[in-house]
């Protein structure tokens, strides 16, 4: 196995280890909320309060060509189309659809034709993967079309089975269970991108489903490359400098320099689509936590974090839940917020004392651990003061919230909540600035439009005091020629 290594991150133990990996179904919501707001903005609800839809009906259309489109995952009848709560750092409220279930889980009709995908043309795969609303599954939830359609020249394929988050094991699970779909899938991938090679990049503790895709893999482009198990490997731009040894700039993408990233799941969430004519409706969802016994669950998009909890059978204690993971996870306090295409884990953990935050003492552990190579501490200093510029000089945009120099600080400092707020902050004073610059602006045009009306209307006066002179010149000069021929004709007269 090649040396794939990268600047800083930390070995995490798994504190949530489990003896056999499974996938469990998840049983049928009583009850889906589907956001309309997604990450290429809002989509349009296509259904109305008290429609009977079906699984797999498309429910909401994107707007523009960015987004994708949202599907029913039960059949049943819509409640209500309104604002509730959903997975977001302060609970924001947006537009959801409400649908309750009849139980009956009946499916629209499907394609059962099962066309090899080299008949079809990249535009016809590319649509597909939209209107099957096939987001990025690794958290970001970025558009599938949007980035596989618009990359040139595109020279190697990535797809990340990394999972670098401890305690998170749905994408393990993943490659065990349906290597042969995945492997198809990144097929589809590779045909649609062009690319002359792919790289399936997965830890080595995950053995099991290492050789699981390598049974199934007889594709001469694809390779599976092992990396070692250490945390932040996932990192799209640490990915491709251990991978590839290229270096994407601070600002850059990947795309920009012909490489193309994709979850494992998502190569998989291809292969339905394009294969089976099955949408987006369902991912494995990771349930782990010392509140519960881990394990895998498949279940359909939209059900609550309520419903998945209850069953795994949580403990009688107190809980504190957090989506995504241990590091990089968002915690929530209302388990009533539904699980959306991103949600790849679920921690639920007895509630203990957060430790007491103590003052800095300069360390340097935080830089010693920090994968994009930044000044963590002096970040601190500069976000804590509110001090955007400084912070900006310092890359603060690069951060990438990892949180490893949470993780080391021995003065347990929520650096990454300061980063984040800093960011969020620098963002609101952009807006600001943005929108001060618009308005001087439309004032100096304003100025600009009001002085050239003076000026236009001076010289408008002044030629029409010009005009007005040359006319009654004219008129007088008329008058005085009239004036004279009148006298020649009166002194002819008098002559006779």
């Amino acid at each position: 196995m090649a040396n794939y290594l990268f600047n800083g991150g930390i070995v995490i133990n798994n504190l949530y280890p489990v003896n056999k990996v499974e996938i469990i179904q998840a049983s049928l919501p009583t009850k889906i909320v589907l956001p309309l707001q997604q990450f290429g903005g809002q989509t349009k609800p296509c259904v109305s309060v008290g429609d009977y839809v079906l699984a797999g009906q498309v429910v909401a259309s994107p707007k523009g060509g960015f987004g994708v489109s949202i599907h029913a995952s039960i059949s049943g009848v819509v409640l209500s189309i309104d604002k509730q709560t959903t997975v977001h750092q302060s609970e924001l409220k947006s537009e959801c659809i409400t649908i309750e279930s009849d139980g009956k889980d009946k499916w629209i009709d499907r394609k059962n034709d099962h066309v090899d995908f080299l008949h079809y043309s990249t535009e016809v795969l590319i649509e597909t993967i939209q209107k099957s609303g096939i987001v990025g599954l690794g958290g970001a939830g970025f558009p599938t079309h949007v980035k596989i359609g618009k990359v040139v020249d595109c020279h190697t394929l990535i797809i990340n089975g990394t999972e670098c988050e401890p305690g998170v094991m749905c994408d393990d699970a993943l490659m065990q269970f349906h290597p042969r779909e995945i492997i198809r899938g990144v097929e589809i991938l590779l045909h649609i991108c062009g690319a002359k090679r792919v790289i399936i990049a997965i830890e080595d503790d995950k053995q099991a489903a290492y050789q699981a895709l390598s049974m199934f893999n007889h594709n001469d482009k694809i390779s599976i490359n092992q990396i070692p198990t250490k945390y932040t490997s996932g990192a799209e731009k640490l990915l491709i400098k251990a991978l590839l040894d290229v270096e994407i700039p601070s600002g850059g993408f990947a795309v920009d320099k012909g490489i193309i990233c994709q979850n494992i799941a998502t190569a998989k969430a291809v292969f339905d689509a394009v294969i089976n004519h099955r949408p987006l409706v369902s991912r494995i969802v990771t349930v782990t936590g010392d509140g519960v016994k881990p394990n895998n669950f498949e279940v359909r998009l939209g059900a609550s974090f309520k419903h998945l909890v209850s069953i795994v059978s949580p403990n009688n204690q107190a809980h504190n839940y957090r989506i995504g993971g241990m590091m990089m996870g968002v915690d929530v306090t209302d388990i009533n917020i539904p699980i959306s295409k991103t949600t790849s884990a679920i921690f639920v953990n007895n509630q203990v004392l957060k430790p007491v935050v103590q003052e800095c003492i300069r360390c340097g552990q935080c830089s010693e651990v920090c994968p994009v190579r930044l000044l963590p501490q002096q970040l601190y200093w500069h976000a804590k003061s509110e001090n955007i510029k400084d912070a900006l000089n310092y890359n603060l945009l690069d951060c990438i919230e990892c949180a490893c120099c949470d993780y080391v600080c021995p003065s347990h400092i929520p650096l990454v909540s300061y980063f984040s707020f800093a960011k969020a902050l620098n963002k609101q004073q952009t807006h600001e600035q943005n929108r001060i610059n618009i308005a001087r602006e439309r004032f100096e045009f304003r100025e600009y439009r009001l002085e050239r009306n003076k000026l236009e209307r001076a010289q408008m006066m002044t030629d029409k005091k010009k005009t007005l002179k040359e006319k009654m010149a004219k008129e007088q000069s008329q008058k005085q020629k009239i004036a004279e021929a009148m006298q020649r004709v009166q002194q002819a007269k008098d002559k006779k």
